[in-house]
């Protein structure tokens, strides 16, 4: 029986995934803690940060794109 080899990108893609759910519960505990000491202004960043990181993880190709094109357009290459 062969064992074929792949070139890592269901690894990566695992690691990723499960790397970013890990720091979305983080935030989502943090996120908690803040709305039960009425901590407002720290609440709404813990909840914009966790919108970034998912769409870094959920969407990593399409935040790839959208990076090199802000990239491209910032350094005019």
């Amino acid at each position: 029986m062969e064992i074929a080899l792949s070139n890592g990108d269901e690894l990566k893609s695992w690691v990723i995934a499960v790397a970013g759910n890990i720091f979305l519960i983080v935030l989502a505990v943090r996120a908690i803690g803040h709305y039960a000491k009425r901590e407002w202004g720290e609440l709404l960043a813990h909840f914009i940060a966790g919108v970034v990181v998912a769409g870094f993880v959920y969407a990593s190709d399409s935040a790839k794109g959208m990076l090199t094109a802000i990239w491209t357009k910032v350094a005019g290459a």
